[in-house]
């Protein structure tokens, strides 16, 4: 809608992941660099962790993109109340795989030789659970079944758990604690730093066909930040929405008074809610 009017080709700051637009802060090239040498060098567990809106699920697709050609990739992203038989149901289904009679034992006699099938021809086979932090204990513990799945010198299927702080909580459990020793690969994702948020504004920008300077007012890059505390995904929503006010408003580039109101805006929608007041019953 306003893309013509700033000069751009299509819109710098969806919110869908798309690889292109990632930029690589240093936790995301960092994060980056794990994806990459824990599912080529078959490190089996890799674990992905950050704050909702950190760029987790973008990092992975643009991981996903350079691993070598040939490596077979099964995505699961709706985890919550899985039973174990259905996330390997899952799992087998994404492979292409058909079970027939779809028991436990079925599907995983039926994973294990298609993994060794692949593995007699030197391709990679990668499991990315998403969101792995809404899966039960029972289901986390299948999943560590699965890398058992193995030769004596390689392991048949690389495992990456995605999901926000709360999955490092779940596998410090002493009932996990066998899952907890195999992960190889680990990286939290960490929030832009100050200084981040301008560089990643500009190369969404400059990706969309734009100029940041005709874009926004310089000095703005403070109000993005305390908005969003280095979100990107707040810092995005913050600058699409002065994107389009500023827009309705023929104002290019974008006054530092317009970001201003649509930062407070996102913070307010964002920020937790403040605990009820206890009501006092002795008075």
């Amino acid at each position: 809608m306003y893309e013509s009017f700033f000069g751009l080709r299509e819109l710098p700051f969806s919110l869908t992941p798309d690889p292109r637009f990632l930029w690589l802060s240093e936790t995301h090239e960092e994060g980056l660099a794990a994806l990459c040498y824990g599912i080529t060098r078959r490190k089996g567990f890799i674990l992905l962790t950050g704050e909702v809106g950190a760029g987790k699920t973008t990092l992975l697709r643009a991981a996903l993109e350079r691993i070598p050609a040939g490596t077979e990739t099964a995505l699961i992203l709706n985890t919550a109340d899985l039973s174990p038989v259905d996330l390997l149901k899952l799992i087998a289904a994404e492979f292409g795989l058909v079970v027939e009679a779809a028991t436990k034992a079925d599907i995983l006699i039926a994973l294990n030789r298609f993994l060794l099938e692949r593995l007699t021809d030197g391709l990679n086979t990668v499991l990315v659970i998403d969101e792995a932090q809404n899966l039960s204990m029972s289901a986390l513990e299948e999943v560590r079944l699965l890398s058992n799945l193995e030769t004596d010198t390689a392991k048949l299927l690389q495992i990456v758990l995605t999901g926000q702080p709360e999955l490092r909580d779940k596998l410090a459990a002493y009932e996990l604690r066998q899952l907890r020793q195999r992960i190889a690969i680990e990286h939290h994702v960490e929030a832009l730093r100050p200084d981040e948020v301008e560089p990643y504004l500009r190369h969404r920008i400059e990706v969309a066909g734009g100029k940041y300077e005709q874009v926004f007012e310089p000095g703005v890059e403070s109000i993005f930040y305390g908005a969003s505390l280095g979100c990107p995904r707040l810092i995005s929503l913050v600058a699409d929405r002065s994107l389009l006010a500023a827009f309705s408003r023929q104002r290019a580039p974008v006054p530092r008074e317009i970001v201003e109101q649509k930062a407070a805006q996102v913070a307010n929608a964002t920020r937790p809610a403040a605990p009820a007041a206890t009501e006092n019953r002795h008075g």
